[in-house]
This record gives structure tokens, sequence and C-alpha cells, in this order.
């Protein structure tokens, strides 16, 4: 004889199943979610969070399960039924939203902070997502603020200088202040959610989504993006050895890529980027490891905008240019774009550019020009 007991309260229904390898749907996911973001006992919190997330990326993530999180988590702040502010920009300019998974395999200095600056210099309009690090040295908005570029300027003075310099910066943790109190710091690999938290994290409208997601399931991602209204994105990962992902592509390695067109899903692309792209056969990756300490790790990024970068570091940040300057119709493809970005780095106009934003965003380019200079005669 079967005794049959009442139904356990969430979340720990959701985690019994999770445990013999069960699947959840959307609605079950959503409730646990929901019941863990509320729990006040922050110990409690964190330990169920870990639970759900991770036990739902082992036994393998669905697109129900990632949305139920999503729903819960972006229910906090409301974000999914705010209006967003469309940016005024010139008749047939498209605004690209930049933005990654984080917690990615290799740890290296910042490359999709600086690869927006290479592509906004190139005139493509971007709007980069911006978290500070959990796993890393530098997060973007480490990067920023050792900058000095204030995350908190309004709207009105971003759009003026996005209509100039191409370029914007918009916090994560001030878009759902409510989700990032419960969540930030806890997790050092990517989770169930890492398929389209950031990329969904903008407060302003975007033509198409620039997507960089440690894990190589860029298909599920893409998968979950369209079903919650991403038009047009381009999603990628990138792998020297099949176990650590980036959330950036290299010169070197395995890609992952993905495109959703007018709300289609195309066919999922694995290649190696040495045949796809007309790239030197030498590359570093030491040249790309994190440095010791912040400030340093942001120096040797900023070495690279004023053009002062090795073959290495140069290549990566061009080809990640290359993705931003595609979704912006502004090359016809990636390869078209890493040559536009690779002959502008050259330039001093980069590097120009940035000074200029740095001082229109509160931070003081003299300084920064300065800590520059002192960086390079102590290496």
């Amino acid at each position: 004889m079967i005794i049959k007991s009442k139904k356990v309260k969430e979340p720990f229904e959701s985690l019994y199943k999770l445990n013999i390898g069960q699947s959840l749907d959307e609605y079950e996911t959503e409730e646990a979610m929901n019941v863990i973001l509320n729990e006040q006992n922050e110990q409690k919190r964190i330990s169920l969070l870990t639970m759900l997330l991770n036990g739902i990326m082992i036994k393998g993530p669905s697109i129900n399960e990632i949305s139920g999180l999503l729903n819960a988590s972006f229910s906090l702040d409301n974000q999914l039924k705010k209006t967003k502010k469309k940016i005024a920009l010139p008749k047939n300019e498209k605004l690209v939203g930049v933005a990654s998974s984080g917690k990615k395999g290799i740890k290296t200095i910042n490359i999709t902070s600086t690869a927006c600056f290479v592509a906004a210099a190139c005139g493509a309009n971007i709007a980069k997502a911006c978290s500070h690090s959990t796993s890393s040295k530098t997060g973007s908005t480490d990067f920023l603020d050792i900058c000095g570029i204030d995350l908190n300027l309004p709207l009105k003075e971003k759009e003026k200088i996005l209509n100039k310099y191409h370029i914007s910066f918009f916090s994560i943790e001030e878009t759902t202040p409510k989700f990032a109190k419960v969540y930030g710091g806890v997790f050092y690999a990517p989770h169930a959610m890492s398929f389209g938290l950031a990329g969904l994290s903008f407060p302003v409208y975007i033509d198409s989504l620039a997507y960089g997601l440690s894990h190589p399931n860029v298909k599920l991602s893409a998968e979950v993006l369209k079903k919650f209204g991403v038009k047009n994105a381009l999603i990628y990962s990138c792998t020297l050895d099949g176990v650590h992902f980036l959330d950036e592509l290299l010169p070197i390695g395995y890609a992952n890529l993905i495109r959703i067109k007018n709300s289609n899903v195309e066919k999922n692309i694995s290649a190696d980027i040495q045949d796809a792209l007309s790239i030197n056969k030498y590359f570093n990756i030491t040249d790309l490891e994190e440095k010791e300490n912040k400030i340093n790790n942001v120096l040797e990024s900023l070495k690279i905008l004023k053009g002062e970068g090795n073959e290495s570091q140069i290549d990566a940040i061009c080809i990640n240019a290359s993705i931003f300057l595609l979704l912006a119709d502004k090359v016809s493809s990636l390869e078209e774009g890493f040559k536009v970005a690779k002959n502008i780095i050259h330039t001093n106009k980069v590097w120009t550019n940035f000074l200029k934003v740095v001082d229109l965003y509160g931070g003081d380019s003299k300084k920064l020009e300065k800590m520059v200079d002192e960086y390079k005669r102590n290496m």
C-alpha cells in the first residue's frame, strides 16, 4: 500500500525532483525561485539558491526552467513589465546592446569593454551592460570605475554622449537593484540563469544584442532570449580545450556562434577561428592573462586602446569588436569587421575618443593618461 503524503512546500519539492534527475516545469521553477529570493535568512537563501541553480545545471537546464528562474528574478524589480526608453539615433542607425554572462573559464584582462570602444570608434552605436566582477579581477563596472566613468550619469547625458561618440553604459545592478541585493557575489561558474540574465537586463531598447556566454550551449541561450522577446542577436562562446569557455572570442580556439535574425534562430556554427578568419597563426594566451592587481589589469587594456598592445592582444580585441560592427550593420561579415577594427586601432582615434568619453562621464582623462604612461615605464 502506497501512502500519499501532502505536497511538500517549495523550494524543497523542486530540489527533491532535481535530486533524482527530473525536470521542472516553468511554473514550479518560478515558484521555487520566488520562495528562495524572499528568504530573509541570508545563509539559508544562498544555500537554497545554490542548490536550485546548480541542480538544474547538473541535470541539464531546459528553456522552461530557465524561464521560470528569470521570471522570478526580474519580478523583484518589475523589470519585464517596464517600458524601455528608446534612445533617439540618426535614421537607419542601430543600437547594439553588449552583455556577457561572466564567470569565464580563463581569467583575462577586460576584452569586451575594450572592444566596445574600438567598435564605437568605427561608428557602431554601443550600449554596454555592466556589472561588478565575482570571479575575475575586474568586471566591466570595475573597469569603468577605475577609468573614472560614472555609471549614474542621467540618461539624457548618456544619450548625448552616445550620439556623439557612439557608446553608453548601463549598470545591471542599478537596473535590478532588489535582485542584485539577494543574488550578487555568489556564483563563480556559469549557472542556469547565465543563458539570458545579463542580456535581458538593459533599461533601454536595443535593436540587436551581442551576448557572450561562458558555456558551449549557445543554442539554448538563443532560444531563451527569443522567448523573452529578443528579435536580433548573436550569441557566442570560445574554448581552447573544450572545458574552459570564455564569453568572448579569441584569435585561436573553437568558437560556437548562433544568430537570432528577425526572431528566427539560425543554424548553430561551430568552427576553428583561425580557419574562419584571416588571423595571424601566432597567438600567446599569456598576453591576455589577468594582471597582479585590479589597477594593472585595467591599465593593460587601456594600453591596447592606445594602440600599443601586442599582436595577440590587438587581435583578441578586434575579433570581438567585429561582432558589434556586424550587428550594427557597419560590415557584412566578421572577417570584414576584424579588418576594419584592426585598421582603426592603429590610429589615434580610439584613444582620443575614449579620453573624451571619460571626461564626459565625469572622469579625469589627464590623470588616466599619466597612469597609463607610468604603467608602461614600469613594465
